[in-house]
């Protein structure tokens, strides 16, 4: 099993502990939800921000995609 490196307190998780039942695949990346209840906080308190490259200007949102072309297998039927 890969070895994961919890991204909050930098514990290794990834191997089954006993007595607690898939804590690494329900927190992932986390190891635990203690950890993943601190990352949470740290974003609703605004200390981790999403930065301002790529935003979408209202123009780029509205925009229809373009239409779709048949494959080849539909045409001749």
């Amino acid at each position: 099993m890969t070895v994961r490196y919890c991204t909050r307190c930098r514990k290794p998780y990834g191997e089954a502990v006993e007595g607690v039942v898939n804590a690494a695949r329900t927190y992932a990346p986390f190891c635990s939800k203690r950890c993943a209840d601190v990352d949470l906080v740290h974003w609703l308190k605004g200390e981790y921000v999403i930065g301002d490259d790529g935003d979408l200007s209202l123009a780029e949102e509205t925009e229809a995609p373009p239409p779709r072309s048949r494959p080849a297998d539909e045409e001749e039927a």
